[in-house]
C-alpha cells in the first residue's frame, strides 16, 4: 500500500459522519442523518477561525461573462428520513464563488439547475428527464442511495456525471460518460488492512449491518484484496438493532482477529463498541465515520480513543487550504447555508467545485461531449475540501471500474475526546491493482 504522507491537522472537528465513500455510508445515509449531530465543525463563519481573511483565500476576482452555461446538481433534499438541503444551498454558494473568482466553466457563468430526488428511484429518474430537458453540460452530486436511477437516463443521453460517493457496477464500469471520485473498495478496505499491516495482525472481523448491500461487496471483493495483503478475515453479519452485541463480539475476540473493522450508523457501532469492550477485546479498532456522533461520543467518551476513522473530506481541518477556501467560500457567499461547518455543505461545495476543477482546462464551445472529453484528459488536480487527496479521470486508477478516478482516502484516529486530531491522504492503489 502506497502511502502519501501529509498529516492535517484538526483542533475541533467531528469526522464527516456521512463523507466516507463506501458502499455502506451510501447504504446508511438516512439513519445517520436522522440521528447526526448539531454540533458545527472547523471553527464558525467568521474570519477568526480562518488562517487568513475569506478575501485572501478566494483569490483575485475572474468573473465569468458570456452565455450562461446550465450544470445539474442534485441531492436528496428534504425527506422524511434525511435531510440534505444544505448541499443546494452550499452548491449555489459554490457557484456564485466560481462565477465571480474562478470564470465560471470555461469563462461562462455557471447556471445552476437543481432537483431533489427524495430518496425516491422514480423521482431521480424524473429529475433526470427534467436536466435533459433543461439542456445541462454536466449533472454533480455528492452523494444518494438512488444514483443508479438517476444514472440511467443520464448515462443514455450521454450527459456526464460526476460523484464524489458511487458503488454500483453500472456506475463504476462506466467508460463514456461517468467519474465518481472515490473508490468504494479502497475506503472499505484500505483502513482494516493499513491497520492490520500497522499491528503485524492476521486476521480481520467486518463487524456490519446485516444488508445485502453491505455483506455482497464484502464478499465479492473481499477475498482477492485481502489475499493479497496476505491477511484472513471474517464477516460478522449483526441485524440492526441489535442493542447487546456481546455474544458476537465475544466471538470476534475467540477467532483471534487482530483488527476488528465495524460499518454502520452511531447506534450499532456503540453496541458494537460496547461489546468489545465488556469482552476484553485488546487489538485494534477501526470503523467508517459514520460510527461518530455526538451520541457515541456521549455514550463511550474516552473509550474511543485509538479508533481509526476514514473520510472523503477533510470536514473540520481549520489548517488546511482546501478546507480553508471552503470556509471563506461559505463565509462570503453561504448565508443561506444553515450549517457552513457541516458535512452537507462541504459535499454540496466539492461536488460543484470538483466538476469546475476538472473541467479548468476546457476550450471553446462547453457541451455534453467536450466536458466528457476535458475530464478524460485532465491532469491530476487537488479534490476540494479533500485534505491533499487528488484526483484523475480517464480510466488509469482502476483496471475494470474506469469511472473511478483515484484509489487515494483520508485516515485519522480517535483522541480521548473521540475526536480526530489529523489526517493522513493514503493510497490504496497497490492495494487493489496489485
Amino acid at each position: 500500500m502506497r502511502t502519501t504522507r501529509k498529516p492535517v491537522t484538526r483542533f475541533d472537528a467531528v469526522p464527516g459522519r456521512v463523507w466516507v465513500a463506501a458502499t455502506v455510508a451510501l447504504l446508511l445515509l438516512a439513519p445517520v442523518a436522522c440521528a447526526g449531530s448539531s454540533t458545527t465543525v472547523g471553527g464558525s463563519r467568521a474570519e477568526g477561525s480562518l488562517a487568513t481573511t475569506p478575501a485572501d483565500l478566494l483569490g483575485a476576482k475572474r468573473p465569468a461573462s458570456a452565455e450562461p452555461v446550465k450544470v445539474g446538481f442534485v441531492t436528496e433534499g428534504q425527506a422524511t428520513t434525511v435531510d440534505t438541503s444544505d448541499e443546494e444551498r452550499a452548491a449555489k454558494a459554490t457557484v456564485a464563488f466560481l462565477n465571480d473568482h474562478r470564470g465560471g466553466i470555461g469563462g461562462r457563468p455557471i447556471d445552476l439547475v437543481t432537483c431533489d430526488m427524495k430518496v425516491d428511484p422514480a423521482v431521480a429518474g424524473d429529475c433526470a428527464n427534467r436536466l435533459i430537458a433543461e439542456g445541462v453540460v454536466a449533472v454533480t452530486l455528492a452523494q444518494s442511495t438512488v444514483t443508479d436511477a438517476l444514472w440511467k437516463p443520464l448515462h443514455a443521453a450521454g450527459i456526464p456525471l460526476i460523484v464524489l460517493s458511487g458503488f454500483s457496477d453500472a456506475l463504476l464500469a462506466d467508460d463514456q460518460s461517468t467519474f465518481v471520485m472515490v473508490n468504494p473498495a479502497a475506503a472499505l478496505f484500505g483502513l482494516p488492512v493499513a491497520a492490520a499491516k500497522a499491528a503485524n495482525a492476521t486476521r480481520i472481523s467486518f463487524v456490519v449491518i446485516d444488508v445485502p448491500q453491505a455483506t455482497d461487496l464484502l464478499e465479492a471483493k473481499g477475498p482477492p484484496i485481502v489475499k493479497r495483503a496476505g491477511l484472513e478475515y471474517d464477516i460478522v453479519r449483526v441485524p440492526l438493532g441489535t442493542a447487546d452485541m456481546t455474544p458476537q463480539m465475544r466471538g470476534v475476540k475467540d477467532s483471534g482477529a487482530g483488527v476488528v473493522h465495524v460499518l454502520g450508523n452511531d447506534a450499532f457501532c456503540i453496541a458494537a463498541f460496547k461489546g468489545l469492550r465488556d469482552v476484553g477485546y485488546t487489538g485494534s479498532v477501526s470503523a467508517v465515520s459514520q460510527c461518530l456522533t455526538d451520541s457515541t461520543r456521549e455514550a463511550l467518551g474516552a473509550g474511543l480513543e485509538g479508533i481509526g476513522v476514514q473520510a472523503t473530506l477533510a470536514s473540520g481541518a481549520v489548517d488546511d487550504p482546501t478546507y480553508q477556501l471552503f470556509q471563506a467560500v461559505m463565509a462570503t457567499y453561504g448565508s443561506e447555508v444553515r450549517e457552513p461547518a457541516g458535512p452537507y455543505a462541504l459535499g454540496g461545495y466539492s461536488a460543484v467545485a470538483t466538476l469546475a476543477a476538472a473541467l479548468e482546462t476546457i476550450q471553446g464551445e462547453v457541451t455534453p461531449a467536450s466536458v466528457i472529453d476535458t475530464i478524460k484528459h485532465m491532469p491530476e488536480t487537488p479534490l476540494p475540501g479533500g485534505g491533499g487527496v487528488t484526483f484523475k479521470c480517464g480510466g488509469s486508477a482502476m483496471p475494470g471500474q474506469p469511472a473511478i478516478c483515484t484509489n487515494q482516502w483520508l485516515r485519522s484516529t480517535l483522541d480521548a475526546n473521540g475526536q480526530s486530531t489529523s489526517y493522513t491522504v493514503e493510497d490504496s492503489t497497490d492495494l487493489l491493482v496489485g
